[in-house]
């Protein structure tokens, strides 16, 4: 679940990248990509994919119980929910020439709804499972908080000259979560 999620997003973050860029002639395009994977990283919550990373498990021995991985699970899909809305509402932007303001609020309420688990799982996963998940679920939260925050400030305070800034940082957080994403999914399936 989390892996496929973190891979989706990273493309979202990519495609939108190269529509802020100016590299799309008009958003449709955009929109088509990123809906469909806004789409299917919602998938990964409603058919109820299983979590590859927090099973409570650290090399077979028991690490959490029941209700610690309860929780853990329940604030990775709550920032998969947070961020596949994200992607349905800039695809819906680009698909049909909404105003990209409501968007920009958006991303405010996206960059504060990542913040609090980059907090959680700075502060429960390495305890728990080590620094491989810790790191990999911290470092993916990190960069889709900060660049929702570039995004705030870039499409809903309407700051143009952000847009280098918001674009680049699309593009390469977007790479970076893809990254990781890739990572996790070639992990699981070394083991």
């Amino acid at each position: 679940m989390e892996g496929l999620f973190l891979v989706l997003i990273g493309g979202v973050l990519f495609s939108q990248a190269w529509y802020v860029l100016g590299m799309y002639s008009e958003g449709r395009s955009m929109g088509i990509f990123v809906g469909g994977m806004g789409l299917l990283a919602l998938g990964t919550v409603v058919f109820a994919f299983d979590p590859v990373l927090l099973t409570g498990l650290d090399n077979g021995k028991t690490v959490a119980g029941g209700a610690q991985v309860l929780g853990q699970i329940t604030v990775m899909k709550t920032v998969i929910v947070v961020w596949a809305l994200y992607a349905i509402g800039v695809a819906a932007s680009g698909l049909w020439d909404f105003d990209e303001r409501a968007i920009g609020f958006y991303s405010a309420f996206a960059a504060i709804a990542t913040l609090v688990p980059f907090l959680f799982f700075v502060g429960e996963l390495e305890r728990v499972y080590g620094g491989m998940v810790w790191l990999s679920l911290s470092g993916a939260t990190l960069i889709l908080t900060m660049v929702a925050a570039v995004m705030f400030f870039y499409q809903a305070l309407q700051f143009n000259g952000l847009r280098l800034l918001s674009g680049w940082s699309l593009l390469i957080g977007g790479i970076a979560v893809g990254g990781i994403g890739l990572a996790i999914v070639g992990f699981v399936g070394l083991n």
